[in-house]
């Protein structure tokens, strides 16, 4: 481990209990809605911290991005959140930057010229290989990404009155309606239907944040035009979601992911933070007294320093004790 990964690992034992001293990649993004929005307007949580992009941009102004030291590449995620930084501050200043709007249709502009042909539509590759346990078969689509393009190219289509980017947000649902095994995205953990960030073939993942993100992007189409794929895909979405957040809930904390379940891996705080303040959004997008109570106890388990302290030492004494 090199001293630089040494200081971010020490640092991100000290978010436990110091929140404000998390890096860009696990800043915190709280809720930014506080009603259930009745047109497409500000993103559902709070990315202002993302237009500080701490890596280098590329001549386009689009952010590259380095996995583990190796090559930089243009990642569809890291896009989507600079572009949902870029939107959030434009958001606050009503709109009138134009600078700030030339930077957020830069990246929609990006998204628009970079899909690709996947199963049943559009979609945006990442080629980055993880633990080859996952069995992921690079390039691969991801759920979050397609939700996250949706989320900025309605926006985008919106800013502009520009057709196109909402023609290729719906492109993006494609996949949502196939199977891992058949190019698409939807796995199933214990008969469950779910949107798969990373769609392991083999067996699911199901990370919690990545299905929710999906979702959003889901819900941005039926704001955007009343989109009834979108709609009845968000709908199953949330019936599945109910049904999973109880394998996440490890009593006082949370966990990232059920590829190893009934294996725990406990989320970090920021992770932890993270999923809940998702939950917030999401009671205000469906009226769902369910999620509220899932948000509610699991924001009280944040709050607890006991909490916080038997989490970090899982974390500390697992095997995934560096992905804090």
């Amino acid at each position: 481990m090199t001293f630089k990964e040494l200081k971010n690992y020490y640092n991100k034992i000290l978010v436990f209990y110091s929140p404000e001293k998390a890096g860009y990649w696990n800043s915190l993004t709280p809720c930014s809605i506080f009603e259930k929005p009745e047109k497409l307007g500000r993103y559902y949580l709070d990315f202002s911290s993302k237009i500080f992009y701490p890596g280098v941009l590329s001549n386009d102004g689009i952010p590259l991005y380095s996995f583990q030291g190796r090559e930089s590449i243009i990642h569809p995620t890291v896009v989507t959140q600079y572009a949902f930084g870029v939107y959030e501050n434009l958001f606050l200043k009503n709109f009138k930057d134009d600078d700030l709007k030339n930077k957020f249709l830069r990246m929609a502009d990006w998204l628009y010229h970079n899909s690709t042909d996947v199963k049943g539509g559009k979609g945006w590759l990442i080629n980055i290989e993880y633990n080859p346990e996952y069995r992921l078969v690079n390039p691969w689509i991801s759920a979050m990404a397609q939700g996250q393009a949706i989320s900025v190219l309605t926006r985008a289509s919106q800013l502009l009155e520009d057709e196109k980017y909402g023609w290729q947000a719906e492109m993006a649902l494609g996949p949502f309606n196939f199977e891992v095994k058949d190019g698409g995205l939807i796995n199933y953990f214990n008969s469950i239907p779910v949107y798969e960030e990373c769609p392991t073939p083999h067996k699911p993942m199901v990370v919690l944040n990545g299905f929710i993100f999906a979702l959003f992007g889901l819900y941005d189409l039926i704001l955007f035009n009343e989109n009834q794929t979108a709609k009845q895909l968000f709908t199953q979405g949330i019936d599945s979601l109910l049904k999973i957040l109880p394998y996440f809930d490890i009593k006082n904390w949370t966990q990232y992911y059920l590829f190893d379940y009934p294996n725990k891996y406990y989320s970090s705080y920021t992770y932890h933070i993270l999923v809940t303040q998702q939950l917030k959004a999401l009671y205000y997008l469906t009226d769902d007294l369910n999620i509220l109570k899932n948000y509610e106890k699991w924001d009280l388990y944040s709050k607890s320093y006991t909490n916080r302290t038997r989490a970090l030492i899982k974390k500390l004494t697992s095997s995934n004790k560096f992905n804090l």
